[in-house]
């Protein structure tokens, strides 16, 4: 499994992240903001990913904790090109 040790939310609902192995990837989560992701549409809410466990989760207004499997960020993401590729 994949671990995630980072992940920062940018403009337009994506995630920079940071995987264990030092791969740095883009995940876009606009088409994924419906059922109990909905809340996360609130860009102040968006911006408090917050790693659990390798896994970046969000703390919904009902108290739920909301999180994405690791290895799907990771097959649904896009790799970043660093400037040393």
């Amino acid at each position: 499994m994949q671990e995630v040790i980072s992940a920062v939310p940018i403009a337009g609902y994506r995630l920079v992240i940071t995987f264990a192995n030092n791969e740095q990837r883009m995940f876009d989560m606009s088409n994924e903001l419906s059922g109990v992701f909905e809340c996360l549409k609130d860009p102040v809410l968006f911006n408090r990913v917050e790693i659990i466990y390798g896994t970046p989760t969000w703390l919904s207004p009902n108290g739920l904790e909301l999180d994405i499997c690791p290895d799907t960020l990771y097959t649904t993401s896009t790799p970043i090109e660093t400037e040393s590729e």
